[in-house]
């Protein structure tokens, strides 16, 4: 006879195997990236790892949950990729800022799924605004480059056939952010050219591994196209029109999780609106 579930077990369950394959996903660009720019990429990771580990440990501790291992490698796998791999001279600004992004985006607010904000970006964010002189100059990115794109693509496909993240939002924010490059390079060839935001920038990654994040998107389909569909255009204007345009991803995820429950409500009051018509009718 076979065990019954609940509801609510089944959903724990289908949460943890997607962040699983999200976790394999990554480990196979944080070997891209090694391949890339050396074993230092392995330091940086050690130190996230642990950083994460003491963090989400200690706070289920406190909360008295149930241990689950799947959510406490997502976040430092993904500050790894996104950090400068020189960073390596200042590994506790690694620790400082995967701290403050996990606790105030994360933890704060009852910890896995329940996060308003994308701790990575906000951890990134803190970092740039508290030591805007040494990130700022540190002009060896990461998370891009032709092998690591390539590889990348490759992940998001098999993450949207294992429904491990939406291809609603991916779709979305590549169709309007690659629309936009593509449209204004058609009318002045001056302007950004595509395949140099694909290979040149971590653009795709932020798309694949943050934008989709679900806790911190839009919940229906239609929201998941309008948030995708916006957080394109955002890193876009952003890009073209900042002094910090390498970042131009980071920034417009956090923009993006202010306007996901906006959309939400507002999606919800339209059907709802549609809904008491029809039926009136």
């Amino acid at each position: 006879m076979k065990p019954s579930y609940t509801r609510e077990e089944k959903c724990v369950d289908t949460n943890q195997k997607r962040r699983l394959i999200v976790i394999i996903s990554l480990l196979i660009l944080l070997g891209v990236s090694t391949y890339q720019h050396g074993p230092n990429m392995l330091l940086i990771t050690l130190v996230s790892v642990i950083t994460s580990l003491v963090l989400e440990l200690l706070a289920a501790w406190l909360r008295k949950e149930k241990l689950d291992f799947t959510a406490y490698f997502i976040s430092p796998l993904i500050v790894t990729l996104i950090l400068p791999h020189t960073i390596t001279s200042h590994l506790w600004m690694v620790a400082l800022g995967l701290s403050f992004g996990l606790f105030f985006a994360k933890l704060l607010f009852g910890g896995q799924d329940k996060n308003v904000f994308n701790a990575e970006s906000l951890g990134f964010l803190f970092l740039l605004l508290s030591f805007p002189i040494y990130i700022l100059n540190q002009k060896t990115g990461n998370a891009m480059g032709e092998i690591f794109v390539y590889t990348c693509l490759a992940m998001a496909l098999l993450l949207m056939l294992f429904k491990a993240i939406s291809p609603y939002t991916l779709i979305s924010y590549f169709v309007s952010l690659l629309g936009m490059y593509g449209l204004f390079y058609l009318i002045n060839a001056t302007n950004p050219n595509p395949l140099d935001i694909i290979f040149q920038t971590n653009f795709i990654f932020v798309g694949v591994f943050m934008v989709t994040e679900p806790s911190t998107g839009a919940k229906k389909n239609t929201g998941k196209i309008i948030h995708g569909f916006l957080l394109g255009l955002m890193v876009w204007l952003i890009n073209t029109q900042s002094s910090n345009r390498e970042f131009a991803a980071i920034y417009a995820i956090m923009l993006g999780n202010t306007l996901s429950p906006l959309i939400d409500y507002l999606l919800a009051s339209y059907l709802t609106k549609t809904e008491i018509q029809e039926i009136t009718l």
